[in-house]
């Protein structure tokens, strides 16, 4: 057991995803865009913290991005500017056939926040349960400030995303978002009207339920190298199902779902790892309560949204979430006929 323990902190800090040049140090492309990233950090540190923590203010850059944050954030920058950079000016749909060759990446920068993600938000909470100790007034005046920072800074970006979008339903939503929530009073008044203080309560101890039943999962995941289980499962399944007809990888019905079943039916090969089963069983059964529990309450709030639409946003919504349905059940299909029998 202690080889197993030290061969995986060895894999994760062999797991280098970034570029490096000669000297170690980042390469150009990957620098400038965590630096781009560090100066957000910078800029957002003073406009929310100035007058509610001082101290956060000037130390969010270290909070975020060094000591126990420093390798994470780091890694993720890098595999952050590798996706970018690989599908930014792609115009043509991701195929399985390209996702078989993003696999190692995804195992990699999941190993790496298994071995430094708990440490790294220990080091944020605690910064910020610092601040909450020194100024009872830390949540009001941090809240205030984002309200000041997005009307000054973001509103008229949003906007002007939302006015060049050739999606008639994303223009509907953000300009029904940006007109009805421009600060936390409206959003806590609109909580208000859906969410009765008993079901507000039921809420709070539901989410922190799902906190902790997250934080286990996710324990166990890492514990059993499931991203290293779960990248050998999904590569030569992507690999099968990439081809022949199956060239969307949005698109599981049809013929990528035959792709998937004939690949593996009775193939002893590359079965599903439990670890996974695991996670997509609770996800399940996460989603089954808080849909049974709500149903009332996302009805009415269907409605009301409805409303607010017009013909043709709620005809696309219609549409989007009929297809969602559909490939949520070719998945569940396949996933039923091939899931491993665990302990």
């Amino acid at each position: 057991m202690k080889l197993l323990v030290l061969l995986a902190l060895t894999a994760v800090v062999l797991a280098d995803l970034c570029p490096r040049n000669k000297k170690g140090g980042l390469q150009k492309g990957p620098r400038k865009f965590s630096e781009g990233a560090k100066s957000a950090v910078r800029v957002a540190g003073t406009a929310l913290f100035t007058l509610s923590c001082s101290e956060l203010s000037d130390s969010l850059e270290s909070v975020v991005f060094e000591g126990d944050c420093a390798h994470l954030t780091e890694q993720a920058m890098c595999y952050g500017y590798t996706m970018k950079k690989k599908y930014e000016n792609q115009t043509e749909p991701v195929s399985y056939g390209q996702l078989v060759n993003d696999v190692d990446g995804v195992r990699d920068m999941g190993n790496v926040a298994c071995g430094f993600a708990a440490d790294c938000y220990d080091q944020i909470a605690a910064a910020v349960k610092k601040c909450e100790d020194g100024n009872p007034n830390f949540v009001e005046q941090t809240l205030e400030a984002a309200e000041v920072l997005y009307s000054a800074t973001y509103k008229s970006e949003v906007q002007k995303i939302a006015d060049s979008s050739s999606e008639p339903l994303f223009k509907e939503l953000a300009n029904l978002v940006m007109d009805n929530f421009n600060s936390a009073a409206d959003i806590e008044a609109a909580l208000n009207s859906f969410f009765s203080k008993e079901n507000q309560s039921e809420i709070v101890t539901d989410a922190e339920f799902a906190r902790k039943q997250f934080i286990t999962t996710a324990q166990e995941f890492c514990d059993d190298g499931c991203f290293d289980k779960s990248a050998a499962f999904f590569k030569p399944l992507f690999s099968a199902m990439d081809g022949g007809q199956c060239t969307i990888a949005s698109e599981f019905c049809g013929p990528c779902q035959r792709n998937a079943a004939n690949f593996l039916y009775g193939n002893e090969d590359v079965v599903m790892p439990c670890c996974l089963k695991e996670v997509a069983e609770t996800s399940i059964q996460a989603y089954n309560r808080v849909e049974q529990k709500y149903r009332a309450i996302i009805d009415r709030f269907d409605a009301d949204l409805s409303e607010q639409l017009s013909d043709e946003a709620n005809y696309r919504i219609k549409g989007i979430v009929n297809e969602l349905k559909e490939q949520s059940a070719c998945i569940k299909e396949v996933y039923d006929a091939n899931k491993p029998e665990c302990a």
